[in-house]
């Protein structure tokens, strides 16, 4: 009889945090399929072709017989003997947010042949001093701002070195953004003491983007006391006012780096985590701490485990 009575409380106990789990589970939506022949056709040409195969292959040896060559046409050796120029597209931001081939080459992505597919592509608005103008089309703020940088005014001119374009950062299929871990080695390709091009440059990128991390967690904590300080019914306006400062900061970071202006750069970082301290200092005092919640899910799952536990000691 006993066991009869605890089996029947397990069940029940199973049946209420079944009915639970079906209300507070999330809905997942499935993403809509573009039709896109570009992709649907670079797909297959994963080492398919020819054409492919000796392109890589022509990659490959020039990087044997030590020749010189830029970061856009040869962005990693491993990645380019190993997968193609989709492969590379198909896992970018870029394939993420549905940028097809048509956005950068041109032609027609519902083209069912080749040939229509391939109107209008040109190889001229490909080419690496034109890159800026392309990304440009969507990536507005960053364009603007890479226009009063060096890196731009020494594209546009006809001197000799080295001359930054989009892709020589961010690569032209992969669409890498590099973090900050990562920024000392990649500006040392050309700031180095080698070519004589300011090699204090890479440590000094290194911190500035390493400080971004700092603005974050301020936001997130005064965001954190403020929602607290609301639940306890506190006037938090100003707060709010100085939190929204910070957060324009932040978003504006990404184009703000394209300036490539260090100390611009660490000056507007540092704006932002003024504002965020500010929004934490202007809460009122004594508001901060976190109200008395009511049992929720967890006070449940209590409350059943002793309403359990009694009906088996009274039988």
């Amino acid at each position: 009889m006993r066991w009869k009575n605890v089996s029947g409380i397990i069940i029940i106990t199973a049946l209420l945090l079944l009915v639970l789990q079906l209300f507070i589970q999330p809905v997942v939506a499935l993403s809509n399929v573009t039709n896109n022949s570009c992709a649907d056709c670079h797909s297959k040409l994963i080492f398919t072709t020819e054409e492919q195969r000796k392109f890589i292959d022509i990659r490959i040896q020039h990087l044997e017989s030590g020749i010189s060559c830029s970061i856009e046409c040869h962005e990693d050796k491993l990645n380019k003997s190993i997968a193609s120029t989709y492969v590379m597209w198909s896992i970018s931001t870029h394939a993420l947010f549905e940028v097809t081939c048509e956005k950068c080459h041109g032609g027609n992505k519902l083209a069912n042949t080749k040939n229509e597919a391939h109107v209008g592509i040109s190889n001229i608005s490909n080419a690496r001093q034109e890159t800026p103008q392309m990304c440009g089309k969507c990536h507005v703020p960053e364009l603007e701002q890479f226009k009063s940088s060096k890196h731009f005014k020494k594209l546009e001119s006809t001197e000799e070195g080295p001359a930054p374009a989009c892709v020589t950062c961010h690569q032209s299929h992969s669409v890498r953004v590099l973090t900050a871990s990562e920024i000392e080695d990649f500006c040392s390709n050309c700031h180095n003491n080698i070519t004589g091009i300011n090699p204090s440059v890479p440590q000094k990128a290194e911190a500035a983007l390493s400080s971004v991390k700092e603005l974050q967690d301020e936001i997130a904590k005064a965001r954190s006391e403020m929602i607290i300080a609301k639940a306890n019914g506190a006037n938090v306006n100003e707060s709010e006012a100085s939190l929204e400062s910070a957060r324009s900061v932040l978003k504006d970071i990404p184009s703000v780096w394209h300036r490539f202006n260090l100390s611009y750069f660490e000056t507007e970082v540092q704006k932002g985590i003024v504002n965020a301290r500010n929004a934490e200092t202007q809460i009122p005092a004594g508001t901060q701490t976190a109200p008395t919640k009511s049992p929720g899910f967890e006070g449940f799952i209590l409350i059943s485990c002793i309403i359990a536990i009694y009906l088996l000691r009274r039988h």
